[in-house]
């Protein structure tokens, strides 16, 4: 992701979500695959590796495919939890907009289906943004938080990328995104409304406060890679509003921080998560 919201979404999440569709020749449920209903969806999730629990959130667009750099390192050491967030990979949606809290609030769900109390998280993009909630809602649950490219304000992107939030549809995806998303999910119908709804919750939110922040207790670690579509000064503010909170710039990488240099994010994180 090198310039413009329009060439770095496309590539770090569309071209990463069909490329590992595709290659993963959607993921039978033979290789860990669960289905689970919650808030009215039927949520996938996949199971990998022993030891406490580890909830791994992909970003907007995505699935949980886009963690396959990160599973052979952690799966030894944790029990990944790795879910495809509503409308999302192999995940059906329900009525009215997406939000991060309703989303926050189906990982929740998920966690009490799995008996888990207390979880680790590492999320990306739209991923962090629901590790996020998830702390500042439920502080009991959250042990360590990990996000990369995430925001707290619509604005905290890159002026381009924001004008990009402002004018797309769903075409504006392309081709690919469309080919990669339909094999997936079960509603291929359904396709342009999913998007839709994700350029809409990339416009309007997320709209946390520095006070509603500080209220997370969570062991937290904020990503960005150095020439991310979230603003350096953005991410920098979140993680001064956290209290305790550590930041990390990922040199020579952009919002695909975790797939670019998964060979130097990967043991940052262990390292932090076995704090």
């Amino acid at each position: 992701m090198i310039a413009t919201f329009h060439f770095a979404r496309r590539i770090a999440l569309a071209t990463g979500l069909v490329l590992l569709a595709l290659t993963s020749a959607c993921a039978s449920l033979a290789h860990g695959g669960h289905y689970v209903r919650v808030h009215g969806i039927r949520m996938y999730y996949e199971l990998h590796g022993k030891g406490a629990p580890l909830l791994l959130v992909h970003g907007g667009a995505g699935n949980g495919m886009q963690f396959s750099k990160q599973l052979p390192a952690f799966s030894p050491h944790y029990r990944c939890i790795v879910p495809d967030c509503c409308a999302q990979g192999r995940t059906t949606d329900r009525k009215g907009p997406l939000t991060y809290h309703a989303m926050a609030e189906d990982m929740i769900a998920l966690l009490d289906h799995l008996h888990v109390k207390r979880v680790d998280i590492m999320g990306w993009s739209d991923g962090g943004n629901i590790g996020l909630d998830m702390a500042m809602h439920h502080p009991e649950r959250v042990s360590h938080l990990v996000t990369f490219g995430a925001n707290f304000q619509p604005d905290g992107l890159n002026p381009d990328d924001v004008e990009w939030n402002n004018t797309a549809t769903a075409e504006s995806f392309g081709a690919d995104m469309r080919t990669g998303w339909t094999k997936l999910n079960p509603q291929p119908e359904h396709y342009e409304e999913a998007m839709n709804k994700i350029i809409a919750l990339w416009r309007t939110l997320p709209n946390w406060s520095l006070a509603d922040l500080r209220a997370i207790r969570a062991k937290t670690l904020i990503c960005a890679g150095d020439h991310d579509l979230i603003r350096l000064d953005h991410t920098a503010a979140l993680a001064q509003a956290i209290p305790g909170a550590e930041m990390w710039i990922v040199p020579d990488a952009s919002h695909s921080a975790m797939i670019e240099r998964w060979e130097i994010v990967n043991p940052k994180v262990l390292e932090f998560l076995g704090r």
